[in-house]
């Protein structure tokens, strides 16, 4: 669906509030908010090549806002997350770091094994050394502006079923305009679910195959979760 196609069906569906009571031009400056929003809940919009950040001896963080455009959070999802040499990196925090070694801030340089994220900064586990291979961060994406009369989520076409989303959004900014406190929590939680069910269906189509080994490999067995 277009802007207008959105806004045609809320008009629709919510006959009680026509034009006079909320104006389209209000409309749309809540889809602008709404098309983020939802692309940021169910992360559906992501830098699908990665982001190659060219390293040099001694650096040790990052700051991925300036690496990365409309970078919103880095991917982990199989096959995503961040490389250095082409080997994956492991996600941790500074409270593992912690409990692992308390003495990991003074590592000497070399190569980096995990990384960790606080706000807007990547920082490795340790400096990189004289050889500084390239790094790939796989990102989640902040969605352009829905400020014209074209489709949302970036025009992206997979994601067409679920447009629908933003009509449900509108509802819920409509009703709490208007007063309608128990409407506007009832379409609150109808978006939320929508938007949680969004998230869970394209989750689906990001992992591939699992194998799961049995505690030591004792039984030789592996499970595969689809």
């Amino acid at each position: 669906m277009t802007r207008s196609e959105i806004v045609n069906m809320f008009r629709v569906e919510c006959p009680e509030i026509p034009a006079r009571v909320i104006s389209d031009a209000l409309l749309h400056n809540w889809l602008v908010i709404g098309d983020k929003d939802i692309c940021a809940k169910t992360r559906c919009i992501i830098d699908q090549d990665g982001t190659t950040i060219t390293t040099a001896e001694n650096d040790q963080y990052y700051d991925l806002t300036s690496k990365i455009s409309s970078f919103y959070d880095i991917d982990e999802f199989p096959g995503g997350g961040v490389t250095y040499n082409d080997e994956r990196l492991t996600k941790t925090t500074i409270g593992a770091l912690d409990k692992e070694r308390k003495s990991w801030r003074s590592n000497a340089a070399g190569t980096p094994k995990k990384y960790y994220r606080r706000g807007k900064y990547i920082y490795l586990d340790r400096a990189i050394d004289s050889n500084a291979y390239d790094l790939k961060v796989y990102a989640i994406l902040i969605s352009d502006d829905f400020d014209s009369n074209v489709t949302p989520f970036n025009q992206l076409t997979y994601l067409e079923p679920f447009h629908y989303g933003l009509v449900k959004w509108l509802k819920w900014k409509a009703k709490e305009k208007v007063g309608k406190r128990q409407d506007a929590i009832n379409a609150g939680a109808e978006y939320i679910d929508f938007a949680t069910q969004m998230k869970n269906t394209l989750g689906g189509g990001k992992f591939g195959p699992i194998q799961f080994t049995a505690p030591y490999g004792a039984l030789g067995l592996s499970y595969e979760k689809r």
